[in-house]
């Protein structure tokens, strides 16, 4: 394992499990601290505009109505805001005061998002009208730090002079990534809380899935149910680490296979370490990683898969 430590303060760590693969991961705080700037406001913001705003080290506001202005730090006539000079104005109706922690953008309503929202521009136009299309801060967050992983490891390795903006990553009919300037490569996206992880694969004659989920508290049986075959159950540990564990490999697999959730769960069997795709074992490698003590990363590699 590796680290990448960086001096706009954000940890990259690296996992080689195999020559010509390596996936990258890192926390999602820390890529919010690092990319979201704040914009210096002018006198009078419309609604609109206040929550696109972005604070360092936070993620934004969101307030429903009223105009903000310059001066006493506050959403309702006189509550201060961290880190904010702004003020509501006295004839606008009062904002909920909602602290602007990362640890919040699993609640909140989509932001939109401009391109001079970020020290480091990493969006092509396409992707923030993307972005901006989702519907909850949640899924904006985890799908902007997966596919900046995948750019910085790009970046890295491969073109220096490339921008971020300009590595662009598209999609097969049925939602897995790939890059259409280097179809070369091999590329998986995952993210769970506040992990995101990504891999690439220089090798061409392989194809690879990859999940990371936080590993909770034991799932109730009904959740059991429908991720799992009988026969699954009988062969599982009944442990919160065993069952993400089969859970990830099961995930990795169905994007290895580049189906995704399009596939149904129980034509996938993961036991005793190997995987069954309608009853039949399949020719891949499981490689499984505890992180944190709290996430459990697998990837599954295996020959180019063809339908």
């Amino acid at each position: 394992m590796t680290t990448d430590t960086t001096k706009n303060q954000y940890q990259v760590l690296s996992l080689k499990p195999e020559p010509g693969i390596a996936i990258h991961y890192f926390k999602i705080s820390d890529f919010i601290n690092t990319l979201f700037l704040y914009e210096s406001p002018s006198n009078y913001l419309e609604p609109n505009d206040f929550h696109s705003l972005l604070w360092p080290g936070r993620i934004p506001c969101y307030g429903h109505a009223g105009y903000i202005k310059p001066g006493r730090t506050s959403y309702d006539h006189g509550s201060f805001i961290p880190n904010c000079g702004l003020k509501a104005d006295n004839h606008a109706p009062a904002m909920p005061v909602i602290e602007k922690s990362y640890h919040n953008f699993n609640t909140l309503k989509n932001l939109i998002f401009k391109k001079n929202d970020f020290k480091i521009p990493f969006l092509s136009s396409r992707e923030i009208k993307r972005v901006n299309q989702f519907k909850a801060l949640k899924k904006q967050i985890e799908w902007m730090a997966g596919r900046f992983l995948v750019k910085q490891m790009i970046k890295s390795v491969l073109d220096h002079k490339k921008k971020l903006e300009e590595i662009l990553i598209s999609y097969h009919t049925e939602g897995a990534p790939f890059l259409a300037d280097y179809p070369f490569l091999k590329i998986s996206i995952s993210h769970s809380k506040d992990y995101a992880a990504a891999v690439i694969c220089t090798n061409q004659d392989k194809d690879i899935g990859l999940d990371i989920e936080k590993t909770d508290k034991m799932p109730d049986s009904s959740f059991l149910k429908i991720a799992f075959t009988q026969k699954e159950l009988t062969n599982m540990k009944k442990t919160p680490e065993e069952i993400f564990q089969r859970w990830t490999v099961k995930e990795a697999f169905l994007k290895y296979i580049k189906k995704g959730f399009n596939e149904s769960l129980h034509k996938v069997e993961v036991i005793n370490n190997q995987i069954l795709h309608h009853s039949t074992k399949a020719d891949v490698s499981i490689f499984s990683v505890t992180i944190d003590d709290s996430y459990t990363l697998s990837l599954v590699t295996g020959p180019v898969y063809s339908v």
